[in-house]
């Protein structure tokens, strides 16, 4: 069992950190596309949508939404996997290998298993009841810009951009909670400190280094 506690341990530390990743990699893509191709200056133009009349740059985030929502829904699905697996492996860490902590429970393990439920809830909340309605009201816009109903469009735009900010909340939050998970699970699962008492060597402490 001993050797089995480690490896648990690790497959932790693998899922966590590739949920985090995820979520920063994420941020940092729909940062990039969404500032640069909704841009005037670079005159996106979709064919596709040609019939479809708005301002500027309106072609460009069109095209960033297409880029970006096959990149979102494999981040939902990583987060998925990860999630699983984190919840999974805390469990084992808090029953099966329990005895073979390295920490007694504590303000820090309190703090660790309050952040990840709390990833996991509003990761859920953002999934089920924030998600499906921006992806409706999304591809409905869609739709209606390329069908060129430019009434029908802003409808379903406005009722899109109304749960962004929401979304975009539970996203930060979640990953905010995850990296506060992270610090509390190097201290947890961390070595102990070394006491100054501890010499396992059995040597006599070199009298240079003894006080007086």
């Amino acid at each position: 069992m001993r050797g089995a506690a480690p490896f648990c341990n690790a497959i932790y530390w693998l899922a966590l950190t590739i949920w985090v990743g995820v979520l920063i990699s994420a941020g940092v893509a729909a940062t990039g596309t969404f500032t640069v191709l909704p841009d005037p200056e670079l005159g996106v133009h979709l064919e596709k949508f040609a019939q479809f009349q708005a301002p500027r740059g309106t072609h460009g985030r069109i095209a960033a939404g297409h880029v970006m929502e096959p990149i979102f829904t494999f981040v939902d699905l990583a987060q998925v996997a990860a999630g699983a697996v984190v919840l999974v492996t805390v469990l084992m860490q808090l029953t099966i290998f329990r005895r073979h902590a390295r920490r007694s429970v504590s303000l820090w393990s309190i703090v660790r298993v309050l952040c990840i439920g709390g990833a996991l809830a509003l990761f859920t909340y953002r999934v089920l009841a924030v998600s499906p309605d921006m992806n409706r009201d999304l591809r409905a816009y869609w739709s209606a810009a390329q069908a060129g109903d430019v009434e029908t469009a802003d409808r379903h735009y406005a009722a899109f951009t109304a749960n962004h900010p929401r979304a975009s909340r539970l996203f930060n939050s979640t990953l905010l909670l995850l990296l506060v998970s992270v610090a509390a699970s190097a201290v947890v699962l961390g070595p102990p400190p070394a006491r100054e008492d501890d010499n396992k060597s059995g040597l006599e402490t070199p009298k240079l280094l003894k006080k007086g």
